[in-house]
């Protein structure tokens, strides 16, 4: 069974998810930062589809108790008949410090001890929890509630080799973003250990990679789309992504996008060769080939994803092309 999923990122178009849906799509998945909720978006949807699953994709670990996400995640599951997923990410400074105003504190260690106490909350264990974060006297819901599912899919979007050997040891799945292509080769040793850490194998984790995707019967449009979605993560979101390129090779072209003068300048500075590391850019025909082969790479799940700020035709056309 060949399994695709799309992330609709910050689109809230019901429409958009029950056309996936027709199409075969495993999954949807909701982005939240700092507008809509994902829950929200994902309660919408969950309305409006009957199979599809529905992902968060991806909330923080700072801006919500444990006990708070796993009820968010559980009601979901509820509404949606045992469809939902649990995308979790420590974020960056900009969104926990800038945005919710939290202390962007031993992110890694925060990240196990909510695993571990939101599989607590489902399983509804009565029993205190002494953590370095939270000490909740019971972990469970109250006698009017009982999840629909013990255990709901839990995502985690590492990046950096802590974090992914995090989620080999304890997560579900694995959910990186915009990672280039030797990185991610590299990245899946990672992943092993931490696997091997928690008494498991590499198998046992979903790699479920977001890929973004610009399809245009002109190349050159795709390629500026492409160009202009992967500025905006190297220029406004600081840290994290432009990190995974530099150790793959690609400094030079990140320090020169983020330090040209406008996005003109700085869409230039990123070569075709960058673009092939980290996103599926080109034709119809080309875009499809270019999915099998991260499908060769490791990829269990991909995701895909259209650049931001396309038109809503560019992102139906993005499924047409990439449905199983």
């Amino acid at each position: 069974m060949i399994r695709t999923g799309v992330l609709f990122a910050l689109r809230d178009d019901p429409e958009l998810v029950q056309y996936a849906e027709s199409l075969g799509y495993e999954s949807a998945w909701a982005a939240e930062g700092q507008g809509k909720t994902a829950f929200g978006k994902l309660e919408r949807w969950a309305v409006h589809t009957d199979e599809i699953d529905l992902g968060t994709g991806i909330v923080n670990v700072f801006s919500r108790t444990p006990a708070t996400l796993a009820a968010a995640a559980a009601t979901l599951d509820a509404h949606s008949a045992g469809r939902a997923i649990l995308g979790l990410g420590v974020a960056h400074p900009g969104v926990v410090e800038t945005f919710h105003g939290v202390p962007f504190d031993r992110p890694l260690a925060r990240m196990d001890e909510y695993i571990e106490l939101v599989r607590r909350y489902l399983r509804g264990e009565a029993s205190e929890f002494d953590g370095e974060f939270f000490q909740p006297e019971r972990t469970s819901f109250w006698d009017a509630f009982e999840p629909v599912r013990s255990e709901i899919p839990i995502y985690n979007g590492a990046l950096g080799p802590g974090n992914v050997r995090l989620t080999g040891e304890f997560a579900d799945g694995w959910l990186p973003n915009l990672y280039p292509r030797p990185q991610f080769e590299e990245a899946l040793g990672w992943l092993e250990t931490g696997a091997e850490r928690g008494g498991r194998s590499r198998e046992d984790v979903d790699v479920a990679m977001y890929v973004l995707t610009s399809v245009h019967e002109d190349p050159a449009v795709a390629r500026r789309r492409a160009a202009e979605h992967v500025v905006y993560y190297l220029r406004d979101v600081p840290g994290y992504y432009g990190r995974a390129a530099e150790h793959a090779g690609l400094g030079d072209e990140v320090e020169a996008a983020r330090a040209a003068p406008s996005t003109d300048a700085a869409v230039a500075a990123i070569s075709d060769e960058f673009l092939e590391l980290v996103a599926i850019v080109g034709t119809p025909e080309e875009a499809r080939t270019q999915l099998a082969e991260i499908r060769g790479m490791g990829v269990d799940l991909p995701i895909v994803r259209a650049p931001s700020g396309v038109s809503r035709a560019w992102v139906e056309t993005m499924l047409d092309v990439f449905a199983p």
